[in-house]
């Protein structure tokens, strides 16, 4: 995956974590000394922009930051990850996106385990609600939710309920593997929705605000960032052919919002002053911090 950006101009200085399978924009620090790590999808990644939010994050926090972003990633991908959750656990604090519902593998269907937009086998209990359907034609999630729910309004009811409570399952999993402080980071272009059904509001897909309270006891704080502006291609480096995909993505202003958000969160539990960079500049901030504290682990947990 993005071995090679020459015509976007962008080196994304690809790196590894022994023992793991996965390239992600380095360069990574090493665990021998203090640093964050951030797991997510596109928007951690920061395809097309020179400086994704995690690189701004530790300018501002003052230690070294892991962006371990994949591109469509969902959370099939972070849980079956266990090298990958190691060097989580042992970073200060782990910054964790918020990731739709949809890219995962659950009781209905099957994913990629790397690419997890890519759809690949469906269960017997999913034909039987669905025998209409050619799942064979169909080579990913997004096709795959829209074909379902243009079949039958009130089935595809029963898939989303499925999706929302594998997603719960499976960040209680991943949270339980990650040893170290975790901020869950919501990025979007619009609040957490109260309750979602039928009806998607986009990216992160299928989730609300109930799914985030049930997993809430797991993290060490939540928060929340809306972007208040709709995608433009200012700022961002990309080939001709890659115009659509870097619109629908945030760009430099919105990382830099992000990271804004995230600093002063991570900071206070990293245990370090943080610090402002001098070539930071005021922007209108549209972001809050779950409940406006911290929320404390269990004694059970670090």
């Amino acid at each position: 995956m993005f071995d090679e950006e020459p015509e976007a101009g962008l080196d994304y200085r690809l790196s590894s974590v022994p023992g793991s399978r996965l390239r992600f924009r380095g360069p990574l620090p090493s665990q021998a000394s203090p640093y964050v790590a951030v797991l997510g999808g596109s928007e951690t990644f920061g395809k097309y922009v020179r400086d994704p939010f995690p690189a701004l994050l530790s300018e501002w926090v003052g230690l070294p930051v892991a962006n371990l972003g994949v591109p469509q990633a969902g959370l099939s991908l972070f849980s079956e990850e266990h090298v990958l959750l190691d060097y989580a656990s042992d970073a200060e604090v782990t910054v964790l996106q918020v990731l739709g519902a949809q890219n995962m593998s659950n009781r209905l269907y099957s994913v990629h385990s790397r690419r997890n937009d890519r759809f690949l086998g469906v269960s017997p209990a999913l034909r039987e609600v669905f025998p209409d359907v050619d799942f064979t034609e169909i080579n990913f999630t997004g096709h795959l939710l829209g074909t379902l729910r243009a079949t039958s309004e009130s089935a595809f009811t029963m898939v989303v309920e499925e999706l929302k409570f594998a997603w719960v399952q499976r960040m209680r999993r991943l949270l339980s593997l990650v040893k170290s402080r975790v901020v869950l980071v919501w990025i979007a272009d619009h609040e957490v929705p109260r309750e979602t059904s039928r009806v998607d509001t986009g990216e992160p897909h299928f989730i609300d605000r109930g799914m985030l309270n049930d997993i809430a006891d797991g993290t060490d704080a939540i928060v929340e960032v809306t972007l208040p502006d709709a995608p433009t291609l200012e700022d961002k480096v990309f080939a001709r052919e890659d115009r659509d995909a870097a619109l629908i993505l945030p760009g430099q202003a919105d990382h830099t919002r992000i990271a804004e958000a995230l600093a002063p969160v991570v900071a206070d539990l990293a245990g370090v002053p943080g610090r402002r960079p001098a070539t930071a500049r005021s922007r209108n901030q549209s972001f809050s911090i779950s409940s406006g504290t911290a929320v404390k682990r269990s004694a059970t947990r670090p």
